[in-house]
């Protein structure tokens, strides 16, 4: 593949990235805010603080590369949230993200790499939480 197409790949990847961080940034402190428990409620805050460290990681990356970290968008809650449904859609968003990260950190160059890896093994942990998360509001 063309060194111009690799990096347009991985620029696609880490904005999709990017986008997904977003949504979880968003919602977290409202969602928090809704659980039941406040050790589900720290929970759900430090999936948020952790979106935010990693669209940090995540834009900067994309910056490395020459491109322009996208603007954000995300899609509001619902007017009445039912919150296990909020958390599925959730897992489906850590999923994406770890295979977007894996993805990228393995076009971008040893350089960028490690830290794309870093972000993919926290989305695994990630979805141990939310999967925990799941399990306690059912």
């Amino acid at each position: 593949m063309k060194e111009v197409d690799t990096i347009k790949e991985a620029y696609e990847l880490l904005s999709r990235a990017l986008e997904v961080e977003y949504q979880i940034i968003v919602h977290s402190p409202q969602v928090a805010r809704m659980m039941p428990e406040k050790e589900l409620s720290v929970k759900v805050e430090q999936l948020g603080l952790d979106s935010v460290r990693h669209a940090d990681v995540v834009a900067a990356t994309i910056s490395k590369l020459g491109g322009v970290p996208p603007f954000p968008r995300f899609e509001p809650l619902p007017e009445i949230l039912d919150v296990k449904w909020f958390f599925q859609k959730q897992l489906e968003l850590e999923h994406t993200a770890l295979d977007l990260h894996r993805r990228a950190s393995e076009i971008v160059g040893e350089e960028l790499a490690p830290s794309l890896q870093r972000l993919a093994a926290d989305e695994r942990w990630h979805i141990k939480v939310v999967e925990d998360i799941i399990s306690r509001l059912t």
